[in-house]
């Protein structure tokens, strides 16, 4: 299977994130997850984006061994990971929060795919979504050079939760820093999120 550029560069990420990895590691993970990516296509990649400087490259005989550049911003999944990680609780009601947020902001059910790159585990408190729903959302995110394995799984988080507030507080907190307009916001700052 094909992987695009885009969704290639993330699922490198989710998998550096954690530690440095070598050629061969990559590939297993990226195999694990439904992907088949040839060595040689891989290395080249691996080769091309150190180049750019998005990733370290360090020899350990005899692997190259690659790891995250610290001068790389991230992508929404890890900022809302990382917004989901001061919430204080368990990973799997953080997974859940983080699931809730990019439903919301996408409108449309989340997959599996996307949760793993919260970096929180790939366990939500959600509704799994088959049949035609999960394959129309599927379809239009491949039209749009979004890849997906076959078999991951779309999950559709109870409106029930209550997270709405925790939506809106993450989403203004996320523009703000992204924009660093923290001198601009009148009033205390709210550290932390009561669920």
């Amino acid at each position: 299977m094909f992987v695009s550029d885009k969704n290639m560069k993330d699922l490198v990420f989710s998998y550096l994130k954690e530690n440095e990895t070598s050629i061969s590691g990559l590939s297993r993970m990226l195999q694990k997850d439904g992907f088949k990516v040839h060595r040689l296509v891989l290395t080249g990649y691996l080769k091309a984006m150190a180049d750019l400087g998005v990733l370290k490259q360090k020899e350990i005989p005899p692997s190259k061994v690659y790891t995250i550049s610290s001068k790389i911003e991230k992508n929404i999944y890890e900022v809302v990971g990382d917004k989901c990680r001061t919430l204080g609780v368990d990973d799997k009601e953080a997974a859940t929060v983080g699931a809730y947020v990019l439903q919301n902001l996408f409108r449309r059910p989340v997959f599996l795919q996307e949760i793993r790159q919260f970096g929180l585990g790939d366990v939500v408190l959600a509704k799994r979504i088959t049949g035609e729903e999960r394959s129309e959302v599927k379809k239009a995110l491949s039209k749009n050079g979004f890849r997906l394995p076959n078999n991951d799984p779309a999950y559709l988080v109870d409106k029930e939760k209550g997270y709405d507030k925790i939506v809106d507080s993450f989403l203004q907190e996320i523009l703000i820093e992204k924009f660093k307009s923290q001198g601009l916001v009148m009033g205390p700052k709210q550290t932390k999120l009561e669920l």
